[in-house]
């Protein structure tokens, strides 16, 4: 690994030990070193094996792509972390079976992905019959990921500060504002 890449990885294993709230003397017996070599790696003075990564990365089921900063998806798999990744899934869904979104058609609980679904069911619709084109549909999509990809599943700050956003300002993509005309 270059300099820039064992920044990375210092970086990033500190970043995992601190969200799991973890001394470096537990997380390194958890993947069997100890924990003067684990301060070692997160300083960046001694450049970790592979072996360690694959124990951290089994360990604590992240990514070995992610460790090493190829990646930007902390988790092993396909398995969605943040609302971007839900919206991802049923886009490719969406190209696979062709279906419509409208509130009578699909039921979802979940009321973060009610507000996608129903920016979605207005915007699909001109997209399939032409009215806008592939490009703009495309930006759209960009864009709504970007406005979800910080609501993680299943964090409740998250989601309740999506929430408020949503019914104070509503959705920063879908608004329409109306200015008055000037005055003479």
């Amino acid at each position: 690994m270059g300099d820039m890449e064992l920044q990375v990885f210092s970086d990033r294993i500190k970043k995992l030990r601190l969200s799991l709230d973890m001394t470096q003397k537990k997380f390194a017996e958890e993947i069997g070193i100890t924990a003067s070599a684990l301060s070692s790696y997160e300083k960046n003075l001694k450049n970790p094996s592979i072996a360690v990564a694959k124990k951290i990365a089994e360990a604590f089921h992240v990514s070995i792509d992610w460790l090493c900063g190829l990646s930007d998806k902390m988790k092993n798999g396909n398995e969605p972390e943040t609302y971007a990744d839900i919206i991802d899934l049923l886009v490719k869904t969406e190209k696979s079976i062709y279906f419509r979104v409208g509130k009578e058609k699909i039921i979802v609980s979940d009321s973060v992905l009610q507000y996608f679904l129903e920016d979605w069911g207005k915007m699909l619709p001109l997209f399939h019959n032409g009215t806008i084109d592939d490009k703009l549909y495309k930006l759209w999509l960009d864009d709504k990921k970007k406005e979800y990809e910080n609501v993680h599943l299943g964090n409740e700050n998250d989601i309740e500060e999506f929430l408020t956003i949503m019914e104070v300002v509503g959705s920063p993509i879908m608004s329409i504002k109306t200015l008055d005309p000037p005055q003479s």
